[in-house]
């Protein structure tokens, strides 16, 4: 029989909402977490332990200019890209970084502000920390490729969420109906109450995160018009300087202190990076990035920059100046930087923060209940989507359902342990953070495939629960800090960290728990059944 609109838009709603839920809900699940990644990078750093913000003045910023600039002289005199860190309040460290040449590795090294020495392994905790979980959820640490992959499955998630109005057009009777215990309608009345309560937010995010990609995600004009150059086009497009072509003539790059402090005095505010391009060439520019005001960025939707000024690094002649909080090119990238606010809730504070971040928990949820549902229901009627070999597709399906969603959670409180007991002076650090990060992700798929799929949910819930309430602890035994230390001395960020872990595990455990009865439920039952028949 032919199908309607309706049932067709449930089949594309049931697979297709499948084949990316797995990628989806690690989209969601990431991009939550870094909703706060600056006081999860905090934590991680041990910032916590630092009573005083260090005080940064022109004369310490010129030292370290003065330092990095000699570095990178000796280490790289002709590079395609110098860039120096200046030290802050959450890295001490003064920080530069180089490329040879176009398509060359990033060269990076933290050096001491004031003796501009290396800094050797273990000196500090490197970490990514929450940029870890920023990266993997705008490209999954896959570079391009993965930014196309993720604007794929947004595509895909755009998708569900219409195909999802139209298969439930009860949706908002649904929203008000729950019916606990009752196994697959249960997970559908809870899929459909999470999607409803986050229509509105799901829309704005998965829209505005294609937006933000928008120059990547539809290349043809630029292929077209300019060759593939990015830089060319959005120079034209905001009117500011033309890219400097590579001349091949040599020049020394002069002394940065002085474009650095006519820099700082034309955007008014400190610098933050110097960044030289074509150092050692005739055609070398210098380009000075403004620290961030929180108080004065934090509600600028739409020019929320800290400033620019650009410096042809020969002559010092000033090439082009950006003011703080300014956008150029007309309503195009004022309508693109407004998404973009949107989507990294660069406004209102920690209160929308988290609105942000209960919203992008509820919309994981939503995706998981999706996902599990999917496998509850052909539990009770299996389908014969695949013929003979439905049996093993299902058994596949529940085990990445498993370590797509049990397994990732336990992965990313995992991070946090991995932070506290790898040794400081392992090299790279803060990549082999990441690296282990995802062996644990893919140790929980093997885990899941060995282990039947009840057993598999209940033992990855239940590492995930002690690692979350245990987090407080494992920090006060390797770095001596703890909760109430945080606390007593009005460190928010620490404390926060540790107490949302706590509230994550009694979460994970109330589910286990849930879990574990059910369980016993359907022995019972399963023991009964031959009494039944028989009466």
């Amino acid at each position: 029989m032919k199908q309607t609109f309706r049932q067709s838009m449930s089949w594309l709603h049931t697979w297709g909402g499948l084949w990316f839920t797995w990628i989806l809900f690690a989209i969601f699940l990431t991009g939550t977490l870094g909703v706060f990644d600056d006081p999860i990078s905090h934590w991680m750093r041990e910032k916590g332990k630092v009573s005083e913000t260090p005080q940064t003045t022109a004369e310490s910023r010129s030292r370290a200019v003065t330092l990095a600039q000699d570095y990178l002289v000796q280490q790289a005199p002709r590079a395609e890209f110098w860039s120096i860190g200046l030290p802050d309040d959450e890295e001490p460290a003064l920080r530069v970084f180089w490329r040879e040449a176009e398509g060359k590795p990033f060269q990076q090294r933290r050096l001491d502000p004031l003796s501009g020495t290396e800094m050797k392994p273990g000196s500090t905790r490197q970490t990514e920390g929450g940029h870890h979980f920023v990266h993997m959820h705008f490209e999954l640490h896959a570079g391009t490729a993965g930014i196309w992959i993720v604007g794929a499955a947004t595509v895909a998630m755009l998708v569900a969420l219409v195909s999802g109005i139209v298969v439930h057009k009860k949706i908002f009777t649904d929203f008000f109906t729950f019916r606990p215990g009752k196994g697959q309608r249960s997970w559908l009345d809870g899929h459909n109450a999470l999607g409803v309560l986050t229509l509105p937010f799901l829309f704005m995010i998965t829209y505005t995160g294609l937006i933000i990609f928008w120059a990547t995600y539809m290349p043809a004009g630029i292929l077209a018009r300019y060759q593939g150059n990015e830089d060319a086009f959005f120079a034209k497009l905001t009117e500011g300087p033309a890219p400097r072509p590579l001349q091949r003539i040599d020049a020394a790059v002069p002394d940065l202190v002085p474009l650095m402090l006519r820099g700082e005095a034309a955007i008014e505010r400190e610098a933050r990076f110097v960044v030289v391009e074509h150092a050692g060439d005739r055609s070398a520019a210098v380009r000075i990035f403004g620290r961030f005001d929180p108080d004065a960025e934090a509600d600028s939707l739409v020019g929320r920059n800290s400033g620019t000024a650009l410096f042809d690094a020969i002559t010092g002649e000033t090439i082009d100046i950006q003011k703080p909080n300014t956008v150029r090119g007309g309503n195009v990238l004022a309508t693109q930087r407004t998404m973009n606010a949107l989507h990294f809730v660069r406004f209102g504070g920690y209160p929308v923060k988290w609105l942000y971040f209960l919203s992008g928990m509820a919309g994981a949820a939503m995706l998981a209940t999706g996902a599990i549902l999917f496998m509850v229901k052909r539990r009770k009627k299996a389908g014969d989507e695949f013929g003979s070999a439905t049996p093993r597709a299902y058994r596949v399906i529940e085990a990445i359902n498993t370590a797509a969603i049990a397994g990732l959670m336990l992965a990313c409180i995992a991070y946090f342990w991995i932070n506290r007991l790898l040794p400081l002076d392992v090299t790279d650090r803060a990549t082999r953070e990441i690296q282990l990060f995802f062996a644990v992700w893919l140790l929980t798929l093997a885990h899941a495939a060995l282990r039947p799929a009840r057993q598999a949910w209940v033992e990855q819930l239940a590492a995930t629960a002690l690692l979350c309430l245990t987090l407080p602890l494992i920090n006060l035994i390797t770095t001596g800090d703890w909760l109430f230390a945080a606390l007593v001395r009005g460190d928010g960020e620490t404390a926060g960290v540790e107490l949302s872990a706590i509230a994550f595990g009694l979460i994970f455990g109330a589910a286990l728990r849930h879990l574990q009865r059910r369980s016993a439920s359907e022995v019972r039952a399963t023991a009964a059944a031959p009494i039944v028949e028989g009466a």
